[in-house]
């Protein structure tokens, strides 16, 4: 058996927030969603925080444990960002404004839902890129100061959930541009952020001609 000596890799950072809107807002059991053909880039984040939300199922038979099986449903996403734009942020909590004045009650409501993709730079210099396909807001708690002599511009910070598209339960696309099956097809983290990724069936067109648009 020969013993394989493989360098670490290890991430340097966090680069851009992607985010591209369902269009109508959900998705269906019935077909893959349809997203909007512009997808938007902010240099923003300062920190992201991921949580999974899993259950193990453990069976023990012949006094050994035979089968452990675990299941995750949702991410749990916390962003802390230097700002975000308004409208953006408007489109993530589906308020329509008139005059500028938007209006929020205590009336059940589905918030509409959306793709957030992120970079992870490594420090072999490759990269790894993300799609959370089936996303959406989580009222957070919002906090404002006073600026003073010594200014500071406090992070803002967003809580979303990472749900699985209905139709084939993808909770999380996760792409890196070193592995050795993408020596031939090259497709760089650009190419995978140009639309949202979100079934396998979009692997053989995976770099469309989709424009990002930085706000």
């Amino acid at each position: 058996m020969a013993v394989v000596n493989k360098p670490i890799q290890y991430p340097v950072g966090i680069e851009d927030f992607y985010i591209c809107f369902m269009l109508d807002g959900q998705d269906t059991a019935q077909a893959l969603p349809t997203y909007d053909t512009e997808v938007f880039s902010q240099t923003n984040i300062v920190k992201l925080g991921i949580a999974g939300n899993s259950t193990t199922f453990d069976k023990w038979a012949s006094n050994q444990l035979i089968i452990s099986i675990t299941r995750n449903t949702k991410y749990t996403l916390t962003f802390d960002l230097a700002g975000l734009d308004q409208v953006i942020l408007d489109k993530m909590k589906g308020s329509a404004r008139e005059k500028g004045v938007a209006f929020n009650n205590s009336n059940p409501k589905e918030f509409p839902k959306f793709a957030i993709g992120v970079v992870f730079p490594l420090n072999d210099g490759t990269k790894k890129a993300r799609w959370y396909p089936r996303c959406k807001l989580t009222p957070a708690e919002e906090s404002y100061q006073t600026l003073t002599e010594e200014m500071d511009i406090p992070d803002q910070q967003y809580v979303v959930e990472a749900l699985p598209l209905l139709f084939n339960k993808n909770t999380e696309v996760d792409f890196w541009d070193g592995d050795e099956t993408n020596a031939v097809s090259k497709v760089t983290v650009e190419d995978f952020l140009k639309q949202v990724v979100c079934d396998e069936t979009q692997l053989e067109t995976l770099a469309p001609e989709a424009g990002v648009q930085n706000g």
